[in-house]
């Protein structure tokens, strides 16, 4: 029997299009039915096809393509599937490759390559269809703010509700929280702030104390004090994300909504907040708050909740050394969603579900080297080489540290000591034949001796310069390779980090965008992924039984450089995804490798 999967979507998560949805499903299942196939997996959710970002049931049968476990893809149209023609061709040359096939049951036909044209066509339509579609969205919605003819109010903004007449009003208990943030806020930072509202016994209209973040975004909204500011932000078709708006082409509403704080007060407020958190700096004619307490901090944001990164420190078993970790707030607060990446007896957060992240960790030392690799491709764009400021530094510091005598004048002065070392002689001998009296070999011997003295002070100065010149090369060296390694790295990359703007952090890559330049994407590999990492660190042991069977958990461990616990917890998963076997009991026995993958 055929083996099939469906793979159903639609754009949005409106109620109109969930239901859409649904019939999707039946009529997909029904077709496998009518077909008499075998469903094995169905790939279902309520996304744009624009762009294979952020669909996470495409990437996994994407994936899946490349494995054993279906023969057919089944699936409404060609456009429910992609409306991008780069990936649109992408998806079909796996599915060749992997010989697996594609059914359109609203045309009744399997994809063939002779359709290869046809659909490639369809492709590039739907792809301009969709962009004039959205061409047309971002038109109406800019007309619609320009106009203000109406505002969107998310359901929970804190001290607004949005009446049935599709009026804002002010809540008036919470109003008056928010005049209290306002109030604390000309003294204190958000996070004591939060503590003071805690103690006061204030919740959010969930239930739950308001964390430092939501004070921040409470105070820093211009909607408290009735001012509206649209267009911030924009989706570049093109590009696939969206972008951040010049300031001068925002649309601000003043009194578009009930003020709960007058202007006045919501400026000093802001005002306060901007001295506490530092002073500016400008670069490139655009305005740049000074970072936090560490380099990267409140750049990091997470792509896949949105959530912020915060440093974490945790040690090391095997040698307690110290690691720095930036982990997800959410993930933080929360744990994780997913139960396969969970590890319940680790966790110290609670768990809610929908609240939690998935995404991945990131060690600071990693992080950094990864970033330096980024650096030459991101300073490339400037026209500068920094191999070059390391040289002309290197030369620089040489003028002043290194001063070489000529050998030619260490040579000259040995040849005049030895010339008045022999006229001396030469002194002495006509002395000794009586050609010159006592007084005279005195006189003449005294003047012979100061020169060769002088002579040879000379000499040892410059042997001494030399000697130094040798030692200031081997300086040099020095200073080169830490100008290199060190000092010229470091610069480079903390001035890199100064010009991000913000760093989003995705499962496979991260996406740097600077003040000024362009967006750089930059691929992330196993060492950054959890399950990647355990996955590779269970290949290994297997490795080490199929070499040795008779290996122990002990032998493992010390191999590894993990305590026992550990090694054991590794072997009891492979165990358990039937991966290994251990033939024999009371501790006597071998290791048995299957032929089962992960």
């Amino acid at each position: 029997m055929i083996r099939t999967v469906i793979y159903c979507r639609c754009s949005t998560e409106e109620e109109s299009q969930k239901e859409a949805l649904k019939q999707q499903v039946i009529e997909a299942k029904d077709s496998v039915k009518e077909n008499g196939w075998m469903l094995v997996d169905e790939y279902i959710e309520s996304k744009s096809g624009t762009t294979a970002e952020k669909r996470k049931e495409y990437k996994r049968l994407f994936d899946d393509l490349q494995s054993d476990k279906f023969d057919v893809v089944l699936i409404k149209s060609q456009d429910r599937l992609m409306r991008n023609t780069k990936d649109w061709y992408l998806f079909v040359d796996r599915l060749v490759t992997n010989g697996k096939r594609l059914y359109m049951y609203m045309e009744r036909k399997f994809y063939t390559t002779d359709d290869a044209l046809i659909t490639g066509i369809k492709a590039i339509l739907a792809e301009e269809y969709s962009k004039d579609l959205s061409k047309k969205i971002n038109n109406a919605h800019r007309s619609r703010q320009r106009r203000g003819e109406s505002f969107i109010l998310p359901s929970g903004t804190y001290g607004y509700e949005k009446l049935p007449d599709k009026s804002i009003a002010i809540v008036e208990e919470e109003a008056k929280v928010i005049r209290l943030m306002f109030h604390l806020c000309q003294s204190m930072g958000c996070g004591r702030i939060a503590s003071v509202l805690a103690s006061e016994g204030y919740r959010d209209r969930k239930g739950r104390l308001f964390h430092e973040e939501a004070v921040r975004r409470i105070i820093r909204n211009p909607i408290r004090c009735g001012t509206v500011v649209q267009n911030k932000r924009h989706f570049d078709f093109q590009l696939k994300q969206e972008l951040k708006v010049p300031e001068e082409e925002w649309i601000v509403h003043k009194g578009a909504v009930p003020a709960i704080v007058s202007e006045d007060t919501w400026q000093k407020a802001n005002k306060a907040m901007d001295e506490r958190a530092g002073t500016y700096r400008t670069k490139n004619s655009r305005t740049k708050m000074a970072a936090g307490k560490y380099e990267l901090s409140g750049k990091i944001h997470c792509g896949l909740c949105g959530g912020n990164y915060y440093r974490t420190y945790r040690s090391r078993f095997k040698d307690h050394a110290q690691i720095i970790e930036w982990k997800c707030r959410n993930y933080l607060r929360y744990g994780r969603n997913d139960s396969m990446k969970a590890r319940p007896q680790m966790r110290k957060a609670p768990k809610i579900d929908g609240k939690g992240c998935d995404n991945i960790h990131l060690e600071e030392q990693k992080l950094f080297v990864l970033l330096e690799g980024a650096c030459d491709t991101y300073y490339q764009n400037y026209g500068i080489d920094c191999m070059q400021l390391q040289d002309k530094a290197v030369s620089v510091l040489k003028e002043v540290l290194v001063k070489k005598e000529p050998p030619e004048k260490i040579r000259a002065l040995k040849t005049k000591i030895q010339r008045q070392a022999d006229l001396r002689q030469k002194l002495l001998d006509k002395l000794l034949d009586g050609i010159i009296s006592d007084e005279d070999y005195k006189s003449k011997k005294a003047e012979f001796d100061e020169i060769l003295q002088n002579l040879k002070a000379e000499l040892e100065i410059c042997q001494q310069t030399e000697h130094n010149h040798n030692e200031a090369e081997q300086r040099m060296h020095k200073i080169a390779k830490r100008l290199a390694d060190d000092i010229i790295r470091k610069a480079v990359l903390s001035e890199m980090l100064g010009n991000i703007e913000s760093m989003e952090v995705f499962e496979d890559h991260l996406m740097l965008r600077f003040y000024m330049g362009p967006t750089l994407e930059i691929p992330l590999d196993n060492e950054f992924a959890y399950a990647s990492r355990k996955e590779a660190e269970r290949e290994r042991i297997i490795a080490y039984m199929r070499e040795n069977p008779s290996i122990t958990a002990k032998e493992i461990a010390e191999i590894e450089h993990i305590s026992l616990t550990a090694a054991n917890y590794r072997i009891r998963k492979l165990r358990q995804q039937g991966r290994i076997y251990f033939n024999g009991s009371g501790g006597h026995g071998k290791w048995t490798v299957s032929n089962v993958t992960k």
